[in-house]
């Protein structure tokens, strides 16, 4: 039998506008230090087609059963798949990189615009929803994913 390891359920916080869009953010869905959450579907649909951002949601729902990186939340009627700071990164760097952003230059931190523009609206979430400080922010960035990306890190 199937036991539930992750039994806290993420929380929708409120929207941040992505490239005139507004994208939901969640509080963790486990109690350990992290960054916020994020609705992918709303994420991709910023810089995919429709059908294409539905695409990339379905195709998380085969990462397997245990350890899955990803999870459900309820925002309003609708229940969506929400993933992980590393997760919704890597998402947009391969939106990016499909689009041909694909130059890399080590002495500078270059991101795709897809990347950046996720990561302004994760600060700025940040910022609004659940601010961390210096220690918070380290804690986030040491255990991101919690236990959904144990192992991963």
């Amino acid at each position: 039998m199937l036991s539930a390891h992750f039994p806290i359920k993420a929380r929708f916080l409120g929207t941040v506008q992505v490239k005139d869009n507004e994208v939901s953010f969640f509080s963790p869905p486990h109690d350990e230090p992290d960054f916020l959450w994020v609705d992918l579907e709303e994420l991709a649909k910023v810089f995919l087609p429709e059908d294409a951002a539905i695409r990339m949601v379905k195709h998380t729902h085969n990462f397997g059963m245990v350890n899955r990186p990803t999870t459900t939340a309820v925002r309003g009627d609708k229940i969506v798949t929400i993933v992980p700071h590393p997760m919704a990164q890597g998402f947009c760097a391969f939106i990016d990189h499909e689009n041909g952003h694909v130059e890399l230059n080590e002495d500078e931190w270059n991101v795709g615009p897809a990347n950046l523009a996720y990561v302004r609206a994760l600060a700025a979430a940040h910022e609004k929803f659940l601010p961390l400080g210096f220690e918070g922010i380290a804690a986030a960035y040491r255990n991101q994913g919690g236990p959904y990306l144990e192992g991963e890190r």
